[in-house]
């Protein structure tokens, strides 16, 4: 599940002519696939990090930014991409994207703009007027206040949700991914093959942080309980020990 697989979305051409060509023929057809409903505040989400917010999806309108890992992004996306929705990643292409695929990502309804270089932030503003989901990971220095309180306010009136990589001052949500775990691994022999993830959502209105527990395997991704916490008695034997500190350690 976690190769990097030979499945490839749709990609904009570098070059500048063909690839305003490309986002004007693609606003028509997204346009007719996808009629965005903005009477509804949030978009679809995998039912595994529903809990992260409040309406239960990312908020439309809104700017989010993420930090710990693309298995985060996938999550975020795996919903709307089922609902059929589109998204757009910009400046992100040099990721596997077998593992989005495995995640439930379409990636019929996946735009990627691979190397934007200065141009990341009027494509990314262009693109907002065509899909619900647009994710950037800022190149070089961020652009002037003014030019981001334009492209929220152009968020807001399409009803489509901005995903960044990195830090994004007047960000709506900051999602984390605080822990991260890996099995398959044994005494230096096996293969990966299964991801624990604590994350944790920080709306900019919210003291106490929203906080999931997901496992990603082969069947996909779901959620998970942390195990309980077992103290030590008196007396406890030190395979008994060992065991605990395991839990300790599942349990963060």
């Amino acid at each position: 599940m976690f190769e990097h697989g030979t499945v490839i979305p749709l990609t904009l051409s570098p070059e500048s002519t063909a690839r305003q060509e490309q986002l004007r023929a693609l606003k028509q057809k997204i346009s007719r696939l996808e009629s965005p409903q903005i009477d509804h505040p949030t978009l679809p989400s995998h039912p595994t990090v529903q809990g992260l917010f409040s309406g239960g999806g990312i908020r439309r309108g809104a700017s989010y930014e993420l930090h710990g890992g693309y298995s985060l992004l996938w999550s975020l996306l795996a919903g709307p991409s089922r609902h059929g929705h589109w998204s757009a990643l910009v400046g992100l292409g040099h990721l596997g994207f077998q593992a989005a695929a495995d995640l439930g990502v379409d990636l019929d309804r996946l735009i990627v703009v691979k190397n934007p270089g200065a141009h990341w932030f009027h494509i990314a503003s262009s693109l907002a007027d065509a899909v619900s989901v647009v994710v950037v990971s800022p190149p070089g220095p961020l652009p002037a206040v003014s030019q981001r309180e334009r492209l929220h306010a152009r968020l807001r009136e399409r009803g489509s949700t901005l995903l960044v990589n990195g830090q994004w001052p007047g960000h709506d949500g900051r999602l984390v991914v605080e822990q991260c775990r890996w099995e398959g691994v044994d005494r230096g022999a096996g293969v990966l093959h299964t991801q624990h993830l604590t994350i944790a959502h920080h709306h900019k209105r919210s003291v106490t942080p929203r906080r999931i527990h997901a496992v990603i395997s082969a069947e996909g991704l779901h959620s998970a309980e942390l195990a309980p916490v077992q103290l030590l008695s008196p007396g406890t034997s030190t395979d008994t020990a060992a065991e605990t500190a395991q839990l300790q350690q599942v349990a963060g």
